[in-house]
């Protein structure tokens, strides 16, 4: 790829840049998240992608793009952006670059979800929820997206993701995860998430089964994947059958006046909300599947410690 656009200056910036490059292709935003495996974002630009070869023939012709290549280092963390001087997007130093994880410390995880209490739900929603669910941990929506490399929607529910070992752990204990394990079928498309055999790797015992006895300690819920054309009173309209509501508060761009998809909602009681924790995670308002958690003073934090970029 060319050099980014001026304003384009942070990681995430620069990735979306790419994402929005190979939607141009592709159709779909959530598709080119998903077809992207690497990319470099510091002295040479450029991604590594999942795709046919008649998309990579219309990619190659864009603006922007210099060249589209096969990875000849598909196994490798290595990857050549230059014009003939290898560099390594993940860890060598002499470049800067700002890493996801240090490398060789990932691994690859199978991740078992808890059924949504919804009905038909389209791949698209599932994807996004589950991007909801390992952002938690990741602080960072683009890189939760960028580490989902397999997905299960139908019949059984759950993931794929390349993540460290803290960050897994960290995974097992978020709300809806009943199990997170090392992805022994890694090179195969055929993957067990129906886990007869299966344990927590935080906890022996069943998540779904602790989070229902465990009473949730507070009052204020978070509700991330909103619409951004839902509204204060039709969340309230969803949230109030729980109990009574101290305050519903979507959270607002203070530029663009718009929704940023997240909201706060505040009850009377405990009992109240961890009603509507059970309840409403996985929930669908206005065609869009929420995820609804404890709301929680400090800001998540991703596997690297950071706090989370402003949205």
């Amino acid at each position: 790829m060319e050099s980014p656009p001026k304003g384009a200056n942070s990681k995430p910036e620069i990735i979306d840049c790419y994402v929005k490059t190979l939607e141009r292709v592709l159709g779909s935003e959530m598709d080119a998240q998903m077809c992207i495996y690497d990319a470099s974002c510091d002295t040479h630009f450029g991604f590594c992608c999942d795709i046919d070869e008649d998309a990579s023939l219309e990619l190659a012709r864009l603006p922007g793009v210099l060249s589209v290549r096969p990875d000849p280092d598909y196994n490798s963390v290595e990857k050549d952006y230059s014009s003939g001087v290898k560099l390594s997007t993940l860890s060598n130093p002499q470049i800067g670059s700002k890493l996801l994880f240090p490398s060789g410390n990932t691994k690859h995880w199978l991740v078992r979800i808890d059924k949504p209490g919804v009905g038909v739900v389209t791949k698209a929603q599932m994807v996004d929820y589950y991007a909801q669910i390992l952002t938690k941990v990741m602080g960072y929506e683009k890189d939760a997206q960028m580490c989902v490399y397999h997905v299960s929607w139908q019949s059984n529910f759950g993931f794929c993701c390349e993540i460290d070992e803290e960050c897994a752990r960290e995974l097992a204990g978020v709300p809806g995860v009943l199990s997170v394990q090392p992805d022994k079928d890694f090179e195969s498309e055929n993957k067990d998430y129906g886990g007869d055999n299966l344990v927590n790797s935080a906890n022996p015992s069943d998540s779904s089964e602790a989070s229902q006895i465990t009473p949730v300690r507070t009052k204020k819920l978070f509700i991330t994947g909103l619409s951004f054309y839902t509204s204060e009173k039709t969340l309230s309209a969803a949230f109030e059958g729980f109990g009574e509501l101290v305050e519903v508060k979507i959270i607002m761009d203070k530029i663009s006046k718009r929704s940023k998809g997240y909201a706060f909602v505040e009850y009377t009681t405990e009992e109240a909300a961890s009603a509507a924790l059970k309840e409403m995670n996985g929930k669908i308002i206005n065609g869009w599947m929420i995820v609804v958690d404890v709301a929680k003073t400090n800001p998540p934090r991703n596997g690297r410690g950071r706090p989370r970029p402003a949205a």
